[in-house]
């Protein structure tokens, strides 16, 4: 008896590895200035294969960036876990996505900031998809923020104070995610963001943030 042809038969491929290569072609080149040619060549898959799998390519784009918001919370999170106390939890936090940003994790080892930041903010304007997308992200980044601080400071510092240094904090990382693809180096970003810190958050004894 023959052996079964195996022409036609779908190509199987890890789909959790082709997306953080999708990933990375996207973050390096943006939404715009990617194209599908190069997608297949980063994944080693055709497009008839890539669109069964992802859909269009601005499906990819979108499922790479919820993909990478779950990644970073969970890098983020695991470098605050590190440390004990308010202001070096959040420091811990900040240097671990510049670290990201500069290309000094296991997301990548490129300088291209925040693949959200560095790619979507282009697209936004045009697109409400990408739009809400971005919403959704600087939301998620404040709210992170907010729930760190207050978990710390409910009972010293004011709800409205919370908001405020959690939404500084977030437009600090977003500078600092420009400035990294721009190759400002590691130590001036970190410098930075520790200074965002101990402006923005008060010790625990301290009158409320400003």
């Amino acid at each position: 008896m023959k052996a079964e042809s195996k022409r036609g038969r779908p190509r199987k491929f890890d789909e959790d590895i082709t997306l953080d290569r999708i990933m990375l072609v996207f973050w390096q080149h943006g939404y715009a200035a990617t194209s599908l040619d190069q997608i297949a060549e980063a994944t080693g898959l055709n497009r008839p294969s890539l669109y069964a799998a992802f859909g269009s390519k601005k499906d990819m784009y979108l499922k790479v960036i919820s993909r990478f918001a779950d990644q970073m919370q969970a890098h983020l999170k695991a470098a605050g876990q590190t440390k004990a106390g308010l202001k070096p939890r959040l420091k811990a936090i900040m240097t671990a996505a510049i670290d990201l940003y500069c290309g000094r994790s296991t997301f990548g080892d490129a300088a291209y900031g925040c693949l959200a930041i560095s790619t979507l903010t282009t697209e936004a304007a045009d697109d409400p998809d990408f739009r809400s997308m971005l919403a959704h992200v600087v939301e998620r980044m404040d709210r992170g923020f907010a729930g760190l601080i207050y978990a710390e400071m409910k009972d010293s510092v004011p709800e409205a104070s919370v908001q405020f240094a959690a939404q500084h904090l977030s437009l600090m990382l977003h500078g600092l995610s420009v400035r990294a693809r721009a190759g400002e180096s590691r130590d001036i970003l970190v410098e930075l963001a520790e200074a965002a810190v101990d402006r923005l958050v008060p010790d625990p004894a301290s009158a409320p943030v400003m």
